[in-house]
């Protein structure tokens, strides 16, 4: 037989009921709306990214510098290795940052500073024959491609890439100071020009839309973000790798005395995936990746897996790109296709969602 329910049995009931869906409610995520997600993605590109990574490089630098000091008072082929080891630290945090080549970088001119390729051997040879001083003075006088990274790799390797310790003359210890001391000026004045304390191209971005000098909007500044990491893969692909893969030339690649060229070109492509994602070392925030996936899943993982074939496809060259071109031809010809899908989505479908989507 059926009995009416109390209302003591009954009460109790419905106070846990409504409890429980109060908390399940406040459990839930809090959408977050279009425009909070724009602004975050330029915030935590600005915080998470584009700061930290200048100033690692300026910190790769300054150890670089540290053990140069050392090397040229006490010549020692351990010394040399470490020099040899931190100069490739030095130039992972670089090719990592080029893949937002954006703002002081390109205005104030630090990329051919500092990363002026190939080098002119027969000049340096005859610059070090010279009896011109060798100081951080004269030398920021001198041709880009005699200043910046490429210049101290020559020394450091020499042209075969196996000088010794006792190969290095006291010219080559001179000018290799005053190289190095031109490379942490130009990355602690880089990182400073982004800062809050110096330039702070920072506040340029994350104003953007709000009073920024240079972004009227938004979508002006994050299609800039974008348009730096497109920049990057058509670079690696269709100039870095192209250009000496065409001419069969290994006198034209990027780091040929180290044979760190495959390496920078990993790097690159890891760096611009770092913009995208959002994430830099031990650090995350809210990214493209995110903001894309507001509306468009779909594209958001097609641009990831793009990421990961282009990585993928470059590490596939075992050989030092150098020799490369030579040897291993389809597998550099497969490295070009997958970056060109890749810049082709970041300067298409990406740039397209920008379009649709941020109206601010």
């Amino acid at each position: 037989m059926n009995r009416p329910i109390s209302q003591a049995v009954l009460l109790p009931v419905i106070i846990a009921c409504m409890a429980f869906s109060s908390c399940s409610k406040s459990d839930q995520p809090t959408p977050v709306d279009q425009q909070t997600m724009e602004q975050q993605t330029l915030d935590d590109f600005v915080q998470v990214v584009a700061i930290p990574q200048y100033a690692a490089l300026q910190a790769q630098a300054d150890t670089l510098q540290q053990i140069i000091q050392l090397f040229v008072q006490q010549p020692s082929d351990a010394l040399l290795l470490q020099a040899r080891n931190q100069w490739r630290q030095l130039r992972q945090v670089w090719e990592q940052c080029e893949g937002f080549l954006l703002g002081p970088v390109e205005d104030d001119e630090y990329d051919p500073r500092m990363d002026t390729w190939p080098v002119d051997y027969v000049q340096m040879d005859s610059l070090l024959a010279s009896s011109q001083p060798l100081n951080l003075q004269t030398i920021q006088q001198l041709d880009l491609s005699l200043r910046g990274f490429h210049p101290v790799e020559y020394l450091l390797w020499g042209k075969d890439g196996n000088k010794s310790a006792g190969d290095f003359t006291n010219r080559e210890k001179e000018y290799l100071q005053a190289l190095v001391a031109d490379i942490v000026q130009n990355t602690t004045q880089l990182y400073q020009s982004w800062i809050p304390e110096g330039g702070n191209f920072a506040a340029t971005l994350q104003l953007a839309g709000k009073g920024s000098s240079r972004y009227l909007s938004r979508l002006e500044a994050l299609q800039a973000i974008v348009g730096a990491m497109a920049d990057i893969c058509d670079e690696v692909g269709n100039g870095k790798i192209a250009e000496p893969y065409t001419r069969r030339d290994s006198l034209i690649t990027e780091s040929p005395f180290s044979h760190n060229s495959m390496q920078d070109f990993v790097n690159n492509i890891i760096g611009a995936r770092q913009v995208y994602l959002c994430d830099y070392g031990a650090k995350d925030g809210k990214g493209l990746s995110d903001l894309v996936a507001l509306h468009n899943v779909a594209l958001d993982n097609q641009i990831r897996q793009q990421f990961a074939t282009a990585i993928q496809a470059l590490q596939q060259v075992t050989l030092p790109f150098e020799q490369a071109i030579y040897l291993q031809r389809t597998q550099l010809s497969q490295a070009m296709e997958a970056l060109a899908n890749l810049e082709a989505i970041l300067s298409g479908p990406l740039q397209d969602y920008l379009q649709q989507y941020v109206k601010d």
